[in-house]
């Protein structure tokens, strides 16, 4: 398995994962907890709780292992974000003006765009820096945009 978290704590016995077909944990993932763990030429190699044999393990290459939600939470620092949590918050700007929600977040090269559908049902982006971003909150982010950024 290659990892894609430099956390190789989150490979030790008795860590708790979920085993998904896709790296959004769509569908059903299978809760799995690790039973043995090891390092081969640079790969995690695991045995897995419900895992029993190597044809059920070639069923699933390719699956990712996630971590628990809350355990992703709880790992998350305060100026993180998980830009996927992002889509569905209302975006504001400073003085409190409506200016849409986020309907996507898109990784560019220079960082990630947040894809804002304002009420006319434009498309706006509005790179996520600190910069424009003042705050986010729970079901809200507060925004300041570029001059002109409203008439584009």
């Amino acid at each position: 398995m290659f990892a894609l978290t430099p956390q190789a704590e989150r490979f030790a016995v008795g860590e708790e994962l979920l085993l998904s077909p896709t790296p959004g944990g769509e569908g059903e993932p299978i809760p799995v907890t690790v039973e043995a763990s090891r390092v081969h030429r640079g790969r995690h190699l695991l045995e897995l709780d419900r895992i029993a044999d190597r044809t059920a393990a070639e069923q699933r290459a390719g699956w990712y292992l996630l971590i628990p939600y809350a355990a992703a939470e709880a790992a998350r620092g305060e100026d993180e974000f998980f830009l996927h949590a992002l889509v569905g918050r209302e975006v504001r700007s400073a003085d409190g003006r409506p200016l849409g929600e986020v309907s996507d977040v898109l990784e560019a090269e220079g960082g990630p765009l947040l894809e804002i559908r304002g009420g006319d049902g434009r498309l706006r982006l509005l790179p996520f820096v600190r910069a424009f971003v003042q705050e986010v909150a729970e079901a809200k982010i507060m925004v300041s945009p570029p001059e002109g950024w409203e008439e584009l």
